[in-house]
């Protein structure tokens, strides 16, 4: 038996990041593609008249698509290293966890 009495905190934000990222990727094109089909007034009147898209493009969705990316990685990122020192404070007190490798 191994215990694993702790987890790299920059290691596991890396990872989260990367790993929100690409979600953050998934949504936006999902998002933008939406955005697309319906046109400005479409848009428009399911996000509320307040938001004014009939200028967005298909530029403006690829600029949509790279914002939620850095933003959904910026915070993957920062809740990776919550995590990380949430879990080696568990992890402290609790004596690790037993895992069994082969």
């Amino acid at each position: 038996m191994t215990v694993i009495r702790g987890v790299g905190v920059i290691s596991l934000g890396k990872c989260l990041g990367t790993f929100y990222a690409l979600v953050g990727v998934v949504l936006g094109a999902l998002t933008s593609t939406v955005m697309l089909l319906l046109g400005p007034r479409g848009a428009n009147s399911i996000l509320g008249k307040s938001m004014h898209l009939g200028e967005f493009d298909m530029g403006g969705m690829l600029l949509l698509v790279a914002g939620v990316c850095i933003l959904y990685g910026l915070a993957g990122f920062a809740v990776g290293i919550v995590s990380g020192i949430l879990a080696n404070l568990a992890l402290r007190l609790g004596g690790g966890v037993e895992v069994k490798l082969e």
